[in-house]
């Protein structure tokens, strides 16, 4: 999941050295963390918050394979 939210970012424009993504599992979800600058943020929550709900799906979609839940959470770097 880390790797495919990192490919995901890289292609909305997010640079490598900027993007930092974390990945924590529980008993059937796995929540990713992605840590990036305030504008890449913005690019990935996109219009009416459409890119980051098909980020989400597209993972849902992943985690289904799976028999997992997920969880994207995106945060602001300073």
């Amino acid at each position: 999941m880390k790797e495919l939210v990192a490919v995901l970012c890289r292609g909305l424009g997010v640079a490598e050295a900027d993007l930092q993504v974390e990945e924590s599992s529980h008993e059937d979800s796995v929540t990713v963390t992605v840590t990036l600058p305030a504008a890449a943020v913005q690019a990935l929550d996109g219009r009416d918050h459409r890119t980051a709900k098909a980020v989400r799906q597209v993972l849902s979609a992943a985690a289904a394979a799976q028999n997992k839940r997920f969880n994207l959470v995106a945060r602001a770097r300073d």
